[in-house]
Order: structure tokens, then C-alpha cells, then sequence
């Protein structure tokens, strides 16, 4: 009787510690439980130079994707990315197809809302971009009569289409699936002007300087961040311990030096200013 006794006490333990085990991992979200396995599943659009881009190797390359090496290795896992057109990347994200967005998502108020965003790792804003060989426009009304360029679904797109009513601005506006389809038609004149973030517009004009200009000043303030999902905040905190680090060891410096040819990744404004 005393060993019937023992055996059905430590099956009513087992059963009970893998009932506790059980609804440890419930609680925990699919994002956590990746990072757990040793890998953060990253959605990247890989149109986007210089921030996320294919070589003529057909390599993944770019800031963000250095970026997330780095992040990745600070939280001691593995990067697996996982291309997706804009237009897609935040469905793909609540769809739980990837983790993490880490592809130039400026923070806004309207994503802090539906997303869990990290703090910022790198400054940015949109600016518009002119070909030298026109006049530039360095205000939005400069625009009147003229055709512009932006990517599909991007904070610069709903900025034209905001500024476009809010100044009364007779400008047409070219929907672009990526920026290396909008800069080829600014080059073959198809359009007059692009709407872009600044360094992505920065690197073009450096790649050809005697052909694009960026010709206005700074027109928001939105600085870039990681996104998960709404739910996902503990992954969050977990992620911008990592991005401190990076910050303060000199990681984010570097890699902001090899592509812009400065530091973006330091005293970043946090104030928003967003037109949405």
C-alpha cells in the first residue's frame, strides 16, 4: 500500500509540474519562445537602400541588416530574415510570420498605437529630392504642377498626400512598390521629384552627386525603431537593453559611419514630428 502510495504521489506531481510548465509557455508569446529557441525571425523589405538592400551577390546588405546582427548578438541568438514587399510587412508581422520588423520603420504615433515599438537606434526624416538639372523644391508648394514620387504605404507617402490637401498643392503623386523604382524614374524623367527618409535620399545624391540634390530642409522628425507586435513587450524591453549597449560600446557608430559617413545613432531626437 505505501509503495501504491508513493507511485500515485509522484504521478499527481509530475502532473502538476507539467501543468505549471504548461502554463509557463502559454504566457509566453510566439516571439519570446523564438528568441528562446536561439533565433529572431526579422520581416525586412530589401528595396530599401542603403538600409536594406540586395548586392550584386545577391546578398542581403544594409544598415539594418548590420543592425540586426549586431542586436541579434547582443541577445545572444541568430538572425533569419524573411523578405516581404511594404505594403505586406506589418500584416506579416501580426500574422506572425517573423518576429520583429527591422526594416527603417520611422516611430509614429499611429504605430505606437497598433505595434510595440523599441526606442530609437538611428534619426531620421523625410525630405524631398530634386534632379539637378531642374529647379529643386525645397517647399512642399514648390510642388505645384509638378509630379512626385514615393514608395506605397510609407510615412513620406501619407506626408505628400496630407500636405497635398493641407497647402492646396496641385502636385500628381506617383505610387512606387520600392525607392529604386521612384529614383529610376526621377533619372528618366518620368517624374520631377522624390519624397523620401533622409538617408535614403542622402545615399543616392552621394551615388550621384552631379545628377539628384536633396533640396529641402527636414519635414518631420521620425526617428527609426524596431517593431513587434502590440503584445510582444517584454521582447520589446529585452530589445532596447540591447540597443543601449550598442549605443553606448560604439557597435551603432561604426556601422553608422560605414553607411551614411556619420553617426545617426547618437542624441536622437525623440520629439515626433509626424504628419499623419
Amino acid at each position: 500500500m505505501k509503495r501504491k502510495l508513493l507511485v500515485l504521489s509522484v504521478a499527481v506531481m509530475m502532473v502538476f509540474a507539467l501543468g505549471l510548465t504548461g502554463c509557463s509557455s502559454g504566457n509566453n508569446t510566439a516571439a519570446e519562445d523564438s528568441l528562446a529557441d536561439g533565433v529572431l525571425s526579422i520581416g525586412v523589405d530589401d528595396t530599401y537602400l542603403p538600409m536594406e538592400f540586395r548586392n550584386d551577390q545577391n546578398e542581403l546588405v544594409g544598415f539594418d541588416i548590420d543592425f540586426s546582427n549586431a542586436l541579434a548578438k547582443e541577445l545572444g541568438v541568430t538572425t533569419e530574415f524573411k523578405t516581404v514587399a511594404w505594403d505586406g510587412i506589418f500584416n506579416g508581422l501580426n500574422a506572425k510570420q517573423f518576429d520583429v520588423i527591422i526594416s527603417s520603420t520611422s516611430i509614429t504615433p499611429d504605430r505606437q498605437k497598433g505595434f510595440s515599438m523599441s526606442d530609437p537606434y538611428v534619426s531620421n526624416g523625410i525630405v524631398l529630392v530634386s534632379r539637378k538639372d531642374a529647379a529643386p523644391a525645397t517647399t512642399f508648394k514648390d510642388l505645384e504642377g509638378k509630379t512626385l514620387g514615393a514608395q506605397i504605404q510609407t510615412t513620406a507617402d501619407t506626408a505628400a498626400e496630407k500636405l497635398k490637401t493641407q497647402d492646396g498643392v496641385n502636385v500628381e503623386i506617383k505610387k512606387f512598390d520600392a525607392m529604386l523604382d521612384a529614383f529610376a524614374a526621377l533619372q528618366g524623367k518620368q517624374i520631377d521629384n522624390v519624397i523620401t527618409d533622409k538617408p535614403v535620399a542622402e545615399y543616392y545624391v552621394a551615388q550621384n552627386p552631379d545628377l539628384y540634390v536633396v533640396s529641402s530642409d527636414v519635414l518631420t522628425n521620425e526617428p527609426i525603431g524596431v517593431t513587434a507586435r502590440l503584445e510582444d513587450t517584454e521582447m520589446t524591453k529585452t530589445i532596447n537593453t540591447a540597443i543601449k549597449k550598442l549605443q553606448d560600446n560604439g557597435t551603432l557608430t561604426e556601422i553608422s559611419m560605414k553607411w551614411f559617413g556619420k553617426d545617426m545613432s547618437k542624441g536622437i531626437d525623440t520629439n515626433l514630428v509626424v504628419i499623419e
